[in-house]
Formats: structure tokens, sequence, C-alpha cells
């Protein structure tokens, strides 16, 4: 007969824990998804390392996957990270030539750079993709205005109000463009009107303090503009919007920020955050664009 192999408890008990120890691994195991809310989760709490650290990790396990590299892109972009944030945008396009987001992405990025034309193509690229968003024409618009064509800039932000008529912020573009035109301020004002008309909160702003209130200086705008409390935050932005030199929007606009991309929110004036652009300009954007 036979010598039959003989094993121990002990040796059983062995095995038993380590296919527990795995079942309980496997369970314990993060997706792709976790890893990604785990990082938006980090962003939004100005936590920028664990955030790559946690796209980092999502990219180990899904390489392919476009969403990855679109966050960490939008990271490397907010930390004026250039070069990453191109790369990984770039692989966006690559693994998904038809993604029009990340063509618009890579447009977003070329527009930081003054890298007008560029942008123009990308943006062109995403239009071509989807017709039917007007973002992607405003956008179009925004790089056509820096590249000095105007009456080209003028035709897109048309055709966004043709695709979405109550879109403020396709107004208030106009009305920003058409400014630059002493000749049609009348214009200008007609758009501006319309769009606080379809936004309220465009024409919200607080009533200047009363003389004689007291006010830190970190706690106040300038003269005549509502009181900024202070705070330190990162929002991701929901809606394309114009950076104004104070909360309200008659004032000088000193730039643009566009949707799908975080800001960094220094401070709250009634309903305007307070925002430090990438050059280090401070500047205010409605709160709606950031809900």
């Amino acid at each position: 007969m036979r010598n039959r192999a003989r094993f121990s408890p002990v040796f059983f008990a062995a095995i038993a824990s380590m296919i527990v120890a795995a079942a309980i691994g496997g369970c314990n195991r993060k997706s792709v998804d976790d890893y990604l809310r785990a990082g938006d989760a980090a962003m939004q709490a100005t936590k920028l390392g664990d955030a790559e650290h946690e796209y980092l990790e999502a990219s180990k396990i899904a390489p392919n996957d476009p969403r990855v590299h679109v966050a960490l892109g939008n990271l490397y972009m907010f930390e004026h990270k250039t070069q990453p944030a191109q790369t990984e945008y770039m692989k966006v396009i690559d693994l998904d030539p038809r993604n029009p987001a990340a063509h618009v992405a890579l447009g977003n990025l070329y527009l930081d750079q003054q890298a007008f034309r560029q942008a123009e193509e990308q943006y062109r690229a995403a239009i071509a993709l989807d017709p039917s968003r007007s973002s992607y024409y405003l956008q179009l618009a925004d790089a056509l205005a820096r590249e000095g064509k105007a009456a080209e800039a003028e035709a897109q932000i048309r055709t966004a109000i043709g695709l979405s008529p109550r879109n403020a912020q396709a107004h208030l573009a106009l009305a920003n463009l058409l400014r630059g035109d002493p000749a049609r301020s009348a214009e200008a004002d007609t758009e501006l009107s319309t769009a606080r008309i379809l936004d309220p909160k465009l024409a919200e702003s607080e009533a200047p303090k009363a003389p004689g209130s007291e006010a830190s200086p970190a706690e106040t705008a300038t003269a005549g503009t509502a009181r900024i409390k202070p705070t330190n935050k990162v929002f991701l932005l929901t809606k394309n919007s114009p950076v104004y030199q104070n909360p309200d929007p008659s004032s000088a606009v000193i730039g643009q920020v566009r949707r799908k991309k975080y800001v960094h929110v220094i401070g709250i004036a009634g309903s305007y955050l307070q925002i430090k652009l990438r050059n280090g300009t401070v500047g205010f954007v409605p709160e709606a664009a950031a809900e």
C-alpha cells in the first residue's frame, strides 16, 4: 500500500488563512474609478501631491483609459507644468483621436502659452468632431480674438448664440468683443443686458461698504467693490468665464478661464470668486462659473 501524505491541522489552517487574505485583498483592491475619485477629492482639498499619487496609481492599472490622462493633464496645468500637461493631453488624443474634449484641453494649453494659431487648430478639430457644442465656438472665438481676428471671432460667437440662444456667457462674450469698437457700444450694451437677464448673477454685486466701517486690508477689495472673505480652495470650473478686475461685470476684463479647468480661489466677494491666474494676476469670476 502506498504511503499517503499526511498534513497537520496547522498546515490546513495556514492554507485557509492565505485564501482568506487573498479574498480580503481582492475585495480591498481599488478600481481606476476609485483612484480617480480619490484624486479629484484631493484636488478639491488642494492636496496636489496626493492627487498626483492617486492619478498615477490609476494610470498603472488603466494606462489606456483616456480619463486618467485628462486628470493628470489638468493637474499639471494647474501646477504650471506645461510640458507634462501637453504630454498627457497628447496621450488622450492618441488613445481617442475622436475625443473633442481632448482637442479642447490641448487648445486651452496652447492658449495659455499664447500659441494662438495652434489653439485655433485644436478648437476647430473639436468643432469638426462635435459641431453642436456652443462652448467650442466660444473658445475658438477667444483664440481668434487674441490673434486680432475680431470679425471671425464675432462670427463664431454668433454661431454659439444660434446654437444656445439662452447662453448668458455667449452674450457676455459678444458684449466684451463689441466693446473694442466704440461705434458699437450700443450693441455691446444690448448684449450685456441680455446676458444679465439670462443670468441674474451677472448683475449681482454687493453694495459698497458704509463710510467708517472697519475691515482689514485682506478682507476688502478696491474702493467701491464687495468685501472679500479670504479662502484657499481649488474649484473645477463648469463654465467659461471672463475674469474681471473687480467683482462687478462692468469692470475691466483682464483674462479668461475655461470650463473643466481647476482654479485657485483665494477669496469670495458676494457672488464672485476671487481667483489667482497662472501668471499671478488676481481677478474675479462669477460664482456660477464653478457651480
